[in-house]
């Protein structure tokens, strides 16, 4: 948990300040070409609950997660993600301490069943029915519960119903029968982008408002494509010794590359921040939080438009307007808000799947420049322990 400064200006000036600040401080990139394109489309993939069930939670030793994945274990190990809980929760001091009591959470409960440990740490609930972190962010963290009685741990890698066979033996029926097991048991598979980014989303834009009142940030400088690319891309299913830029198996059953890949990753990373950050905004009480939020959507506006003006598709360019038409009223508290800003995530949501069925980032190669200005991310901690810079 770290600290940020609260916004106390005038919220006109916030607005104008914000949408300033994006403007100036995103290049824009002009392409005599505005590709769209048409991929094959995808089937539906149900809806399910992103808040992780305590319950169905085996931890990464009691999912014995390292025996078919070791690389990727051993990769999550060095990042800052695996040290959040013994950072964040453990000891008891500086931030931690000031949010801990801001929230009314005792030292003790931290690394129990507290609103900390759901973003700080992985939890999980014991025979006795108590919860408490068994790790910090993991496994199951990003990619959701993985046990109970139809969870998809197993199911994801039994190649066969009822005898053990390699993945190349496993028949194309079987595959996608398995897979949609998986999706309905609540696996956030890495094809699944837009699932993926809301999961990131769901701690990287916080929605206690008593929190971001006491000074913890909205919102870190959390970018979906140069963090996912940072120091917790784990992509080692192909060869142990390789992290590959993209998933390896992914690519293999695709046929696509990293640079399709980053830029739907882009879009969609773009889409669900706005989607999340409408969600937040409508229910969003406090005055000293709510000019944050309008902050943050003026942001992605910026972002939108220069997506359109080099790359846009029927999607984006429907967001893009949307967005625009509701900046003003963003920073202003309105009766009707609840409905507006939830009617609003809704249709943000729906054009985010709807650009995941039909483009496959072929034809988006105009997005590349804006890709690249924000380089994958690795933390401070990081770069100095495995002497990075």
């Amino acid at each position: 948990m770290t600290t940020a400064r609260k916004y106390r200006f005038p919220l006109v000036l916030a607005f104008v300040s914000v949408a300033g600040i994006v403007l100036c401080a995103m290049p824009l990139v002009w392409s005599d070409s505005q590709e769209t394109e048409q991929a094959t489309p995808q089937p539906a993939i149900p809806e399910v609950s992103l808040v992780e069930n305590p319950r169905n939670v085996l931890g990464v030793r009691g999912g014995d997660c390292k025996k078919c994945h070791p690389a990727e274990v051993a990769a999550w190990m060095r990042s800052s993600h695996f040290r959040s809980a013994d950072t964040r929760l453990l000891l008891f001091k500086d931030n931690t301490a000031k949010y801990a009591a801001a929230l009314d959470v005792k030292a003790e409960d931290l690394m129990g069943n507290s609103i900390c440990a759901d973003c700080h740490g992985t939890k999980s609930a014991g025979q006795d029915g108590l919860v408490n972190v068994v790790s910090g962010v993991s496994c199951e963290s990003c990619h959701g519960a993985g046990g109970g009685d139809h969870g998809w741990l197993n199911r994801h890698q039994s190649y066969h119903e009822s005898m053990p066979i390699p993945r190349s033996q496993e028949t194309a029926a079987h595959r996608a029968t398995r897979l949609e097991k998986c999706d309905q048991a609540g696996m956030v598979r890495s094809t699944n982008i837009y699932r993926m980014a809301r999961q990131c989303f769901e701690c990287h834009l916080i929605g206690n408002e008593t929190l971001v009142a006491n000074g913890h940030k909205l919102a870190s400088t959390f970018d979906f494509v140069a963090w996912s690319e940072g120091e917790v891309r784990h992509n080692f299913f192909m060869d142990r010794t390789r992290n590959a830029d993209a998933p390896s198996l992914w690519s293999s059953t695709t046929g696509s590359n990293a640079a399709n890949r980053r830029r739907v990753k882009f879009v969609i990373g773009s889409l669900v921040q706005l989607e999340v950050a409408l969600r937040r905004r409508a229910v969003s009480k406090n005055p000293a939080v709510m000019p944050q939020l309008g902050g943050l959507a003026a942001a992605v506006s910026g972002k939108l438009a220069q997506i359109n003006a080099v790359a846009g598709t029927d999607e984006t360019r429907e967001v893009g307007a949307l967005v625009t038409g509701m900046l003003g009223l963003l920073f202003v508290p309105q009766p009707t808000d609840e409905k507006t800003y939830t009617d609003a995530a809704e249709k943000v949501a729906k054009a985010a799947r709807q650009f995941e069925a039909k483009h496959d980032g072929s034809k988006l190669a105009g997005l590349d420049a804006l890709i690249q200005v924000t380089p994958p991310f690795y933390s401070q901690q990081y770069r100095e322990k495995y002497r990075l810079d």
